[in-house]
């Protein structure tokens, strides 16, 4: 699992993310706790879903100046 910190434009983010569908990768939403949500994907490398998740919300043209972290849960 994976989260994203981001106090700023979550729907967006998640909105994003679930309709990402490259290569066979995908993101399910999975929970928000204040600023942290939480994403399952069926990539088995969760560092490289961590990083292609900020790729793909950085390529929007809404989120190019947000701040916003993104990790691997537990």
């Amino acid at each position: 699992m994976i989260f994203i910190n981001a106090p700023i434009s979550a729907d967006k983010m998640i909105e994003t993310l679930e309709a990402y569908n490259e290569n066979g990768v995908t993101f399910k939403f999975v929970s928000k706790n204040g600023m942290k949500l939480l994403f399952e994907t069926n990539m088995d490398d969760l560092e490289a879903a961590a990083k292609l998740a900020k790729a793909t919300i950085k390529a929007q043209r809404w989120a190019s100046v947000l701040y916003f972290q993104v990790g691997v849960e537990g």
